[in-house]
């Protein structure tokens, strides 16, 4: 089964149907991920050691009528098209320098069932060798997006003392080894796609994405859980305290 394939499916059961309520134009939810295949493919780029680099950040312009319709499905579409981006660099052997991020914006010029894509190449932050690395970007940071500011408080094995805040800005946050990954943390016993951390209304979720070496909560280990203030979380040989105000 193809890429495009596997994202109908799970588009499918997402919302039994509710996107094909949704799209009554011309336009559909799997046009916009052939589209992302192409922005990718247009734009790749080989760089030093032979690694093909492409965009992992997606805008998608849409009418006013197309734009209104979306409004409900938007968040949960841009994670499918996240994902669908991931599994397709991953084919074609693509590299990203940062998390992949897709999001919708709308475009008064634009007659409905017609979209536009821009793209660009966003760094994404690093903890390694004891320090948070963030993105050199022209980009402002959203700050205090989430009730109780939500952050992550980073140590190592080797500097357990030296922690590093983490603020989560956005509704999911991709926690592992890859390039791709929101919080790449440089350690040989991160999975390459780690655990996800999920903003659910007032809930922030924990969920292991299957890890090679596990995730584990104050010293249990865990596929999935709600986090509190204070809780400890290990992958690898690095800890994240999370935190809320």
């Amino acid at each position: 089964m193809g890429v495009l394939q596997r994202f109908e499916r799970r588009l499918e059961g997402l919302v039994e149907g509710a996107f094909a309520r949704a799209f009554k134009s011309d336009l559909q939810p799997v046009e916009v991920a052939s589209a992302i295949q192409r922005e990718m493919d247009e734009r790749a780029a080989i760089v030093a050691q032979g690694r093909t680099l492409v965009p992992n950040d997606f805008v998608v312009e849409l009418s006013a009528t197309d734009s209104d319709r979306l409004e409900v499905y938007a968040d949960s579409l841009s994670h499918e098209l996240a994902n669908l981006a991931r599994e397709y660099a991953k084919e074609q052997g693509y590299s990203f320098v940062g998390p992949v991020r897709v999001r919708f914006e709308r475009a008064d010029d634009l007659a409905v069932g017609l979209f536009r894509i821009r793209s660009g190449v966003i760094r994404g932050a690093t903890v390694e060798q004891d320090e948070i690395r963030q993105p050199v970007t022209d980009m402002p940071q959203p700050r205090g997006m989430f009730p109780g500011r939500p952050r992550l408080l980073v140590s190592t094995q080797d500097d357990p003392q030296g922690q590093r805040s983490y603020e989560l800005t956005t509704p999911v946050t991709l926690l592992g080894r890859g390039t791709d990954c929101d919080l790449r943390l440089v350690d040989p016993g991160v999975s390459r796609h780690h655990a996800e951390l999920r903003v659910e209304g007032q809930q922030v979720i924990l969920v292991d994405l299957g890890s090679t070496n596990g995730t584990f909560v104050n010293g249990q280990p865990v596929r999935r859980v709600e986090l509190t203030d204070g809780t400890r979380v290990t992958l690898g040989r690095t800890t994240l305290v999370f935190r809320r105000d």
